[in-house]
């Protein structure tokens, strides 16, 4: 009985065992063909995924304060510097202007930061002494001269009556630049209504104003009246507008520049070559009249000698004067040299050099 059934246990034994080989097998197949797939989807994602980069994370340090470089204190911006200043400006800067030019003696009025005539009158004198172009703007050359320590001061006023010998101021005998008269006084100050004036605020040499009182004083007790004062004391900035102005004029007229130039100068003197700078010349007239037609100039033609004045321009001696005739004006020389140039009938240039020899 018992070998029996282990005859048909032994008989069972192979087939049991082939079917284990086989379930095994089969679920081999499957978890292989399972991760299979697995890594296929994987590396199909990683296709298209990008690599993370690292982040690297600021790391907050604390210097050293015994190692750490000092860092310099900041320095206050300088005020911004025009390039230039001219008629018009206004501000700080024009204020600092006038008070350098006032410490140098040019400029006289108010410190106010306005750059009007004053002050431009005031830097074309300073340009002129400095030896820099008169223009009356402040560029940076001329400021660059104004703060520095080489700026050259204005000049004394000049006794113009000083000497022996008239002083001469023509094309040829320029003044040097900063020239001033000494001693000017306002005109009708010292006058009053002997005469009428182009502005009230004309002035002269004070003897030269005296004995044009007298004069016109004795010509109107000689029933020769009225008189105009037209123009007396005048500065080379006044000169440079003038001229300025005459050249303007016969441009205008269908004249070029040199030509407008070259008929100027026979009219009117260069800038700082005029008579009027000294002090001691006038111009005079009668309003409403051609003064050389009037009995004003017949009187004045043969008395002014006797006054210390001359009839400086005149047509005869344009030739050596360079100026053609101005009857209107006259230039004190004091009397005894005025009554001597009648005598000899010189011109100032020839009594000049008349006495020079």
């Amino acid at each position: 009985m018992t070998s029996r059934r282990t005859q048909r246990k032994k008989r069972r034994s192979p087939y049991l065992f082939i079917i284990l080989f086989a379930v095994l097998l089969i679920a081999l197949v499957i978890v292989s063909a399972r991760a299979m797939n697995t890594w296929n989807e994987y590396e199909a994602e990683a296709a298209v995924t990008p690599v993370p980069t690292a982040t690297v994370r600021p790391v907050s340090v604390t210097p050293d304060p015994n190692r750490a470089t000092p860092t310099p204190a900041p320095t206050a911006a300088p005020s911004p510097t025009p390039s230039y200043l001219s008629a018009g400006a206004q501000g700080q800067m024009v204020a600092e202007l006038q008070t350098r030019l006032q410490e140098l003696g040019y400029y006289t009025g108010k410190i106010d930061g306005d750059y009007g005539s004053g002050t431009k009158a005031a830097v074309q004198a300073f340009q002129q002494m400095n030896g820099l172009d008169a223009d009356g703007v402040a560029g940076q050359k001329t400021l660059a001269v104004l703060f520095s320590d080489s700026a050259v001061p204005k000049p004394g006023p000049v006794d113009t009556l000083a000497g022996s010998v008239p002083l001469l101021v023509n094309k040829w005998n320029p003044l040097p630049a900063g020239f001033e008269p000494a001693d000017l006084v306002t005109v009708k100050d010292l006058a009053g209504n002997v005469m009428t004036y182009e502005r009230d605020s004309i002035q002269a040499v004070r003897e030269a104003t005296e004995a044009l009182i007298r004069m016109l004083k004795a010509a109107q007790a000689d029933g020769i009246s009225p008189w105009k004062l037209r123009e007396a004391y005048r500065t080379v900035a006044d000169q440079q507008r003038i001229f300025n102005n005459r050249v303007k004029s016969y441009e205008d007229a269908g004249n070029t520049h040199s030509q407008a130039l070259a008929i100027t100068r026979r009219e009117v003197a260069d800038p700082g070559s005029s008579e009027h700078h000294t002090g001691l010349a006038f111009d005079l007239n009668v309003p409403g009249q051609y003064f050389v037609d009037t009995a004003q100039y017949l009187w004045l033609k043969k008395h002014c000698w006797d006054y210390g004045f001359i009839m400086r321009y005149t047509d005869e001696k344009d030739d050596i004067t360079g100026i053609t005739g101005e009857e209107w004006h006259i230039r004190y020389v004091g009397v005894d040299h005025a009554q001597k140039m009648r005598d000899l009938d010189y011109c100032l240039e020839e009594y000049v050099e008349y006495l020079n020899r």
